[in-house]
């Protein structure tokens, strides 16, 4: 599918807007449902994906903060507090691997055929984390938001073994996530309650095919993805908006040869370390995303516009 333009970005240092609100700490193992007013809409800046020295500092001093049931209402409020300033958002989810393969190796799928393993593996399987990271003419926020989805329990839902034993490696509880994650239905609700849902934004996501997919499928209460490749565009932009990146896309786009490989072998090609948490966590990972993405922005598109990519997701374009 062609790329779509979503209108200039702004690459160059500007001068700050106000301060961003302080980030009040958080506890992990706080349980207990906090209450607050509906929140109300807010005017975000323009979208703006800028490198400056306050993204370098930041890249130094990074949380990834969990969210549970119990705190979910908490950090709904922190985001809707800072979107205002930091209008980009880094998103990656993790899920129990994949249990549908085709018979066409990946390099030779073509945009429909890619889509179709991606529906058929999303419409049977549960989303595992989302981590959220914000960025900005502020520059990177410094804390990363990692939910934790209630649902899925590995006894008796499909997923593929090799892909759990790695996610446990890296410190995922199942039987927490079922205790005290938030259910997906108001993961959804939330979503839109602290604005993400706008529609103003700029997303982002590495090889994202199925990061937007899993999303998608939680924000649409559990449905089965569209039928087609386009329909699935469709409700990406509907949902997402029109400024929607894919990382890992951009990444071929730098040089005259591009970055290639995965998130971790971009990242080191650009020299960007992981700020904090570890690989295959859906808050550090997209950290991880948000950082490479700045400093593509500062080494490769200072005269041009990264979103003139978008709507290009790897795979599925």
């Amino acid at each position: 599918m062609p790329s779509r333009d979503g209108g200039p970005a702004v690459i160059h240092p500007q001068p700050p807007p106000p301060p961003p609100p302080p980030l009040p700490s958080s506890s992990f193992a706080h349980f207990v449902p906090q209450y607050h007013p509906a929140m109300v809409p807010y005017a975000p800046q323009p979208a703006q994906l800028v490198y400056s020295p306050s993204s370098a500092a930041a890249a130094a001093k990074a949380e990834v903060r969990d969210v549970w049931a119990g705190n979910f209402e908490e950090e709904l409020s922190n985001i809707a507090a800072l979107l205002p300033y930091y209008p980009c958002v880094c998103v990656d989810t993790e899920f129990p691997g994949a249990v549908h393969d085709s018979g066409t190796p990946r390099y030779l799928r073509g945009p429909r055929e890619s889509y179709a393993l991606v529906k058929r593996n999303v419409d049977d399987l549960k989303l595992l984390q989302v981590g959220f990271a914000l960025s900005g003419a502020a520059g990177r926020c410094p804390v990363a938001w990692q939910f934790n989805v209630r649902g899925f329990d590995p006894a008796r839902d499909p997923h593929a073994p090799a892909s759990i034993a790695m996610l446990r490696a890296q410190g995922m509880d199942f039987a927490t996530l079922r205790e005290f994650g938030v259910r997906p239905d108001d993961f959804a609700a939330g979503f839109y309650r602290c604005g993400l849902g706008c529609g103003q934004l700029t997303w982002a996501a590495f090889a994202g095919a199925y990061d937007f997919a899993y999303v998608a499928k939680v924000l649409t209460g559990g449905r089965p993805l569209p039928d087609t490749l386009d329909g699935f565009h469709a409700l990406v932009q509907g949902l997402f908006g029109p400024k929607v990146l894919d990382v890992k896309h951009l990444a071929r786009c730098c040089g005259h040869g591009g970055i290639r490989g995965g998130l971790e072998q971009v990242a080191a090609a650009l020299g960007v370390k992981r700020a904090a948490g570890r690989a295959h966590c859906a808050g550090s990972d997209s950290l991880l995303t948000i950082d490479v993405l700045l400093a593509m922005v500062d080494r490769f598109f200072r005269n041009s516009s990264v979103l003139s990519h978008a709507g290009t997701i790897v795979d599925l374009a």
